[in-house]
């Protein structure tokens, strides 16, 4: 018969390979509507549900051990931390300079659609699946690393879109070097409020841009 430290355990352990089961399950369905591109209204609403449920999952097996870690939360914005988030914008300017276009200001797209998918996005890789990997691997680092390989893949849309160019192995590298910064912002001051309001202003700036055709 178990003893009751082992039950603990246990429960422990089934609560922990059921959340990380269920993050990345989402994470690969976040992928999917991505790649669906369904009406941007659909889009906004849909995008949220990846997160909240992967955040849920993750709070769930966080009280089955006792722990408190939480990055939905309003903490101050660090030096080192603004200067990581200073630099995932410097990181992710090319792309800006890629477009074929200024289409100028759009209320809903500015206003709704961009703010949205930058929410959205921390909510998922900085609000459940990096701490869920540092939860699962022990260590910071691994996490920060392993959260940017997933980063690159939910972008699969864009690789698609490239093509077998060298040009894609530079935007893999931007893209996982920004999704690091963001996480190690998210890591250093633990709040993940100030990565989403960055993450959705360059958004934002997107949004006023047009790319192909």
């Amino acid at each position: 018969m178990a003893t009751e430290p082992g039950q603990k355990k246990a429960l422990h352990d089934q609560a922990q390979g059921l959340s990380i089961l269920i993050i990345l399950l989402m994470g690969a369905a976040y992928t999917w509507l991505d790649m669906l591109q369904p009406p941007e209204y659909l889009t906004a609403i849909l995008a949220f549900i990846p997160g909240l449920v992967s955040y849920l999952a993750l709070r769930a097996w966080q009280r089955s051990s006792g722990s408190h870690e939480n990055y939905l939360q309003v903490r101050r914005l660090s030096w080192p931390g603004g200067l990581a988030l200073l630099a995932a914008t410097i990181l992710m300017l090319p792309i800006l300079g890629s477009s074929t276009g200024f289409s100028g200001w759009q209320w809903l797209p500015g206003l709704v659609y961009a703010p949205a998918s930058g929410i959205a996005q921390e909510l998922y890789f900085r609000g459940a699946l990096l701490p869920g990997f540092e939860r699962l691997t022990g260590r910071k680092s691994s996490a920060l690393i392993l959260h940017g390989l997933i980063f690159i893949a939910f972008h699969l849309r864009t690789f698609l879109a490239i093509g077998l160019q060298p040009i894609a192995i530079l935007v893999a590298a931007v893209l996982f070097a920004a999704g690091c910064a963001w996480g190690w912002q998210v890591q250093r001051d633990r709040t993940l409020v100030w990565a989403m309001l960055q993450h959705s202003l360059y958004l934002v700036a997107m949004s006023m841009f047009t790319w192909g055709g």
